[in-house]
């Protein structure tokens, strides 16, 4: 037994070693010297694409949505996967409706190249139908499972490996599997129209790993940064084309709310903006208007609670629009402020003490001279008090009383209420505007300015230093957002203030004065006038200056009116311009009773109640209406000329330049530049605002559109 059992082991134990020895030799093989080899068939079975997360929400005050991120799915093809191009393209263009003809060229361009390098390299991605309708990504899904089955079951119908019809049935099995679903999500604006201007637009189409912002205008643009959901490289199955999870992808969103950008809320109430955009566009439509625009500001911390334009357009559908319809005028325009301006000269000789109590000037009977030159009123008017002045908007009265000033004292009231400076404003865009220093005054400068004409202001600069004379005396940094609120952090944005002194209640004085110019009879702004509640506010006409003609135009003007309701303490301090409105308009009979009719609709929100009735809209008469700031002062023409060309621009034809020669142009000319697009990306600039040939005031901010990537269809 003994002997048999040692035999036994002595064969045994050697071929249990060779086995050993062979599964090591093989583990060797196939760990150590394939594992290259496999490694690489593993990373070439999948694909990695980038994927974003939501886009954050942009809200009003009252957290009503104004921009929202919603889901979506976008039909796409692996073009250079798909060898029977034929049968996919009928099948699609069958299934879904698309053109068979434009879906089979997508397919056969299956080549791109690349812009670093210039490579000729594969296509591996095309959409051929953004944001699909639920129903045609079912239909879809369902007719590709139909004929997949279809195709398979062909193939292993037929036994012959070398069959022909074996390898195309094969063959269309894999490129149906090149067929994809590309989930995204899609901006929309649950307001429409409502704060376009502002609010701005997203890049259509626009590929998660492609450079350059995603907003292209407005707050999309400017907080492009925290609104855009963070990157994230995804892995997709090349056999399969499922997505392959790992723990930073929150499956159950697919792309992510883990990785959702931040929420950007409003000083904006979409009553009070709906309001505004609405009286705002009867009267533009009324007067034929070449733009209007409104701002209203809570003087009491510098939040912006409505900014009107209009035109305005459907940030869904930015590309379907001129580039003059998505302008933001409030902050983007500056115009020249004519007798809305007079409040501050006649604030500061008020707070100089320049003025005694019931001290009256001479109107001159309408024409006055000033210096070398003669400067005219738009009726004649007799003795007048400081009160009168600002009641019935005398250039000349202005002038006389400014002129207690020195010039150093009148530049330092002027740019103590910000003129001549940015606001701040966190939107972006905003023209800074124009005021000349003192030192370089000439002697008419001094009475041209103290009412308005020769110097350049935004709708939200005039607001701002309205607010400070309404709330005593504080210059606020304008507020537009509020603040941004990510996963884990809050970002908020506090109003700044400068503070103004008034000496002797100078501010009180100049508010009653305001009211006058409502209540008085021969006040300027009759048709501001709201039952029941006192109404204080400044009329202004400016004629515009034609560059061509070299003179101020009869015929082009900007009319405005800058007020408070209630005027002893006012909810809201608001500005009404009127750009070009066509035939004989002024300030106080196109901008004063869109001021009125918003005012009347709004204060029942801050618990003041009015009485809307049509019989106690007074009529204003001519004479009164007539604040005209422009052609008042009498020049040689070559005086004229000389000054225009200082302070007005001809617009240069922008398009087709490269962005880099755009800036040195514009600011060759005096001119700001806000870009839409990205002006590094190589492409030239294919739209502006204002057109090209167009006369602006200097510093004027021109947009210029720059051509967007490749994946656009517009």
């Amino acid at each position: 037994m003994e002997s048999g059992r040692k035999v036994y082991l002595f064969f045994l134990v050697p071929i249990i070693s060779v086995i050993f020895l062979i599964l090591i030799v093989r583990l060797y093989y196939l760990q150590i010297l394939l594992h290259e080899e496999r490694m690489k068939q593993i990373e070439n079975s999948f694909e990695f694409t980038t994927v974003r997360g939501r886009r954050g929400t942009i809200y009003d005050k009252n957290k009503t949505p104004l921009a929202i991120s919603q889901p979506k799915i976008d039909i796409a093809v692996d073009p250079k996967g798909v060898v029977d191009k034929v049968f996919i393209a009928e099948l699609i263009s069958k299934t879904i409706g698309t053109d068979r003809s434009k879906t089979l060229e997508i397919l056969r361009n299956d080549t791109i190249k690349r812009k670093k390098d210039g490579k000729i390299v594969p296509k591996h991605f095309e959409v051929l139908k953004a944001d699909a309708p639920y129903e045609d990504v079912a239909a879809l899904k369902n007719a590709v499972q139909e004929a997949r089955d279809r195709e398979f079951k062909k193939s292993k119908s037929i036994k012959d490996s070398s069959s022909e019809e074996k390898k195309k049935a094969e063959q269309r099995v894999n490129d149906l599997a090149q067929i994809t679903y590309k989930e995204g999500f899609k901006r929309v604006y649950p307001q429409g129209r409502m704060l376009s201007n502002v609010l701005g637009f997203i890049q259509k189409n626009k590929a998660p790993d492609e450079d350059g912002p995603e907003g292209l205008e407005g707050i999309e643009l400017m907080y492009d940064d925290q609104l855009a959901g963070q990157k994230k490289q995804v892995k997709t199955s090349r056999l399969t084309k499922r997505r392959v999870y790992d723990d930073e992808i929150d499956v159950e969103s697919e792309i992510g709310d883990s990785i959702k950008g931040s929420d950007v809320y409003l000083t904006i109430d979409s009553e009070i903006q709906f309001i505004a955009e609405e009286e705002l566009a009867k009267m533009v439509d009324k007067v034929q208007a070449k733009w209007g625009g409104v701002v209203i500001m809570d003087p009491a911390s510098g939040h912006i609670l409505a900014m009107a334009n209009y035109p305005g357009y459907e940030p869904e559908q930015y590309w379907k629009y001129p580039a003059e319809d998505k302008r933001n005028h409030a902050v983007n325009d500056l115009f020249e402020p004519g007798s809305t301006f007079k409040s501050f000269s006649i604030l500061a000789v008020l707070n100089e003490n320049l003025a005694k109590p019931g001290e009256q000037v001479s109107g001159e009977n309408g024409a006055y001279r000033f210096g070398k030159r003669i400067v005219h009123d738009s009726h004649p008017c007799g003795l007048m008090t400081i009160r009168d002045v600002v009641v019935n908007s005398s250039n000349i009265g202005t002038i006389k009383f400014a002129d207690r000033l020195s010039s150093e004292q009148l530049y330092n009231y002027f740019t103590m209420f910000g003129f001549g400076q940015k606001s701040g404003i966190n939107i972006p865009g905003e023209a800074k505007g124009k005021l000349k220093n003192y030192t370089t005054w000439y002697p008419i400068d001094k009475g041209n300015l103290s009412f308005g004409q020769g110097l350049s202001v935004n709708m939200v600069q005039m607001a701002r230093a309205y607010s400070a004379i309404y709330n005593g005396g504080v210059l606020w940094k304008p507020v537009l957002v509020d603040k941004i609120v990510g996963k884990n952090d809050e970002q908020i944005f506090s109003p700044e203030p400068k503070r103004i002194n008034f000496k002797y209640k100078s501010d009180k004085q100049i508010i009653d004065m305001l009211e006058g110019v409502v209540s008085d009879e021969h006040g300027t702004a009759k048709k501001a006038r709201i039952k029941g509640v006192a109404v204080g506010g400044k009329t202004g006409t400016s004629q515009i200056y034609d560059k061509n003609l070299k003179k101020y135009s009869s015929s082009k003007s900007v009319c405005s009116f800058a007020g408070a309701v209630p005027n002893n303490n006012p909810k809201f301090v608001m500005i009404v311009v009127i750009n070009e409105p066509k035939g004989r308009e002024f300030g106080g009979t196109v901008a004063a009773p869109v001021f009125r009719e918003i005012a009347s609709r709004i204060l029942p929100k801050f618990d003041v109640f009015v009485d809307r009735n049509d019989k106690d809209k007074d009529k204003v008469p001519e004479y009164v209406a007539t604040d005209m700031t422009g052609s008042v002062i009498d020049f040689s023409e070559s005086e004229v000329a000389s000054s225009g060309e200082s302070d007005y621009v001809k617009v240069p034809d922008f398009v087709k330049m490269m962005p880099s020669d755009a800036i040195r142009i514009a600011h060759g000319r005096n001119l700001d530049v806000v870009f839409v697009g990205n002006p590094s990306n190589g492409k030239n600039i294919i739209g502006q605002s204002p057109k090209s040939g167009e006369t602006v005031l200097a510093g004027t901010g021109v947009t210029l559109y720059i051509e967007e990537g490749e994946n656009e269809n517009n």
